[in-house]
Parts: structure tokens; C-alpha cells; sequence
């Protein structure tokens, strides 16, 4: 079922949409401004949830961020909140599992050891995107603060 079409503001229409990756490209690509700049996010986000299917066995991800504005201002990157399926399987990762995980997630303050130093930030896809990952219970709230910034909808995609 493809993405609604943009409201007057250049939103998408309040709520939780179902999405693919060809409705997200057909409307958030195709059907907005900076196409070029676009493409680029598309690909980082296509790369992305490929690689936390890896990882994660099923579950959702939401899509949000300038990506999912139509606006004159070309957007820099995207935000993506999974939210597993299976937290009992995250919950049992050790080793090179967790760090991969970790890996698909942005942190703040980061300390690196040898050599030293500390990162304010690190984020996923060579900084294009800041992956979140939703702890349950916390999906409506999720849910209330991107739906509360102007009224805006997300995609919701389901691996």
C-alpha cells in the first residue's frame, strides 16, 4: 500500500503508515525535492535495515527526520527506531552478536580506549542516520514525540 500523498505542509498525514522500501522511495525520493541528497539517505537507510535483519530476526522499524518532510530545505539524514520482536533474543547476545548490534545504534559519549578518546557522538552508515533501538513498553512514546512535531506521520516498515 503506497505512502498518502504530502498534506499542505509537506508532511505525511499523522499516524503510524505501512511502508515498504518502494513506497518509501516513491514518496520520499522520487516524490520530493533533492532527489540526489535523497537518494543518498535511501540508499543508507535500504543498507541499514538490510544489515539489522541480519541481526534482529523479525520485527518494525519507523522512519523519521527531515527524510520525511517535503520541504525546500534538503535533508541532511533520517532517523530509524527499531523495535525487535524477540527482546529475549537481543537480551541473550554476547560477543561479536552484541557488538554488531551496538554497532546499528547511535550512542552519545562514547569513550574509546587505546588509543583514547571520546566521540560526543557515533552514529551508523558513515553519520547518514541515527538508529534507536525501542525498549518495550516505550512504542507509544516513541510514537507521541515524532507524531507531535507538527502533526506528522512515519513509515513503519516490517522485516
Amino acid at each position: 500500500m503506497p505512502l498518502p500523498h504530502w498534506t499542505l505542509e509537506g508532511l505525511l498525514p499523522p499516524g503510524r503508515l505501512p511502508a515498504d522500501l518502494a513506497d518509501i522511495y516513491e514518496r520520499l525520493v522520487f516524490d520530493a525535492p533533492h532527489q540526489n541528497e535523497r537518494e543518498i539517505l535511501f540508499s543508507a537507510l535500504n543498507s541499514y535495515l538490510g544489515a539489522v535483519a541480519r541481526i534482529i530476526p523479525s520485527g518494525r522499524a519507523w522512519i523519521g527526520g527531515a527524510f520525511i518532510a517535503r520541504t525546500e530545505a534538503v535533508p541532511s539524514g533520517l532517523d530509524v527506531v527499531l523495535i525487535p520482536d524477540d527482546w529475549g533474543s537481543l537480551k541473550r547476545m554476547t560477543g561479536p552478536a552484541r557488538g554488531s548490534l551496538y554497532g546499528l545504534l547511535t550512542l552519545r559519549g562514547v569513550m574509546v580506549g587505546r588509543p583514547a578518546m571520546y566521540l560526543d557522538k557515533v552514529q551508523p552508515v558513515g553519520g547518514l542516520l541515527d538508529g534507536f533501538l525501542c525498549f518495550p513498553g516505550d512504542e507509544e512514546t516513541w510514537a507521541r514525540t515524532w507524531s507531535d512535531q507538527g502533526g506528522r506521520g512515519f513509515p513503519e516498515v516490517v522485516w
